[in-house]
């Protein structure tokens, strides 16, 4: 799709099912079925804007950004994502931290714990690099706490990492090895020098997290340089509606914050 590099994607909620985010919709299940409003017209080549599915699909949920370190400027994709959704309509809480160069885990929990905290719907994490260790870690260590699912992108693997960054991050080891309550996907690249591959398998299995290969996109930070992201966007989008699936297998319906 506009030259951005095929991924595949394991629902271990309806199967353990492989399959393309780029699927013809005839081939998906209906669980994670893109919904297109009815009174949508198509763009000239047939295809949905980018991005449209996901706003209507986060109907409901709050989302929570979380940078990973020295944050996310305003090329990175959460920043695009954090614009593009705030016009859409959708409410986007973004982590602030006091220090982004030399982070103190300690006081990184307590910025998300305030970013969750003032959220008033079920919440969604959106977190990148570091960040997405912090919210695993905060979240199997302290609870759920109004997290209803986490899309984790490139998280450091920083019981391995032995680059120039690695007395930086060291206080958030050692990385949890038991399962998310809530469910989750973990977006890994290919040539990621902060997480190989193999390691991004035994993450995804250890958390419960489902696992897509993002292609070769570097640690998709800042200087990925992907812009909106589209298939970002598309494995977000049905990470929501296993959400929702699981909500109503679980009989509790619509998540709601605990």
């Amino acid at each position: 799709m506009n030259g951005w590099p095929m991924a595949t994607l394991v629902f271990p909620y309806i199967g353990s099912k492989t399959m393309s985010l780029h699927m013809h919709p005839e081939q998906m299940p209906s669980a994670i079925m893109p919904v297109v409003p009815p009174d949508m017209p198509p763009v000239p080549d047939g295809r949905i804007p980018a991005g449209t599915t996901v706003i209507q699909a986060l109907s409901g949920f709050d989302v929570v950004i979380v940078p990973g370190l020295d944050g996310s400027g305003p090329q990175h994709w959460q920043s695009q994502w954090e614009l593009f959704f705030r016009m859409h309509g959708v409410t986007v809480r973004r982590v602030q931290q006091d220090n982004w160069t030399h982070p103190h885990y300690p006081d990184w929990v307590q910025g998300l714990q305030h970013a969750v905290q003032t959220c008033h719907r079920p919440v969604i994490l959106v977190a990148h690099s570091l960040g997405a260790i912090l919210g695993v870690r905060m979240a199997i260590e302290q609870g759920a706490a109004g997290i209803v699912g986490a899309f984790l992108v490139a998280p450091a693997d920083i019981d391995h990492h032995h680059g120039p960054e690695a007395t930086r991050v060291a206080g958030f080891a050692p990385l949890p090895a038991t399962p998310l309550p809530f469910p989750a996907v973990l977006m890994a690249s290919q040539d990621d020098e902060w997480l190989r591959m193999p390691r991004a398998r035994d993450l995804a299995a250890r958390w419960g997290a489902t696992l897509i290969d993002a292609g070769a996109v570097g640690h998709i930070g800042n200087h990925a340089r992907v812009g909106l992201w589209p298939d970002g966007m598309t494995a977000l989008e049905n990470l929501v509606r296993l959400i929702r699936q699981r909500a109503l297998h679980s009989g509790t319906g619509t998540p709601r914050l605990s």
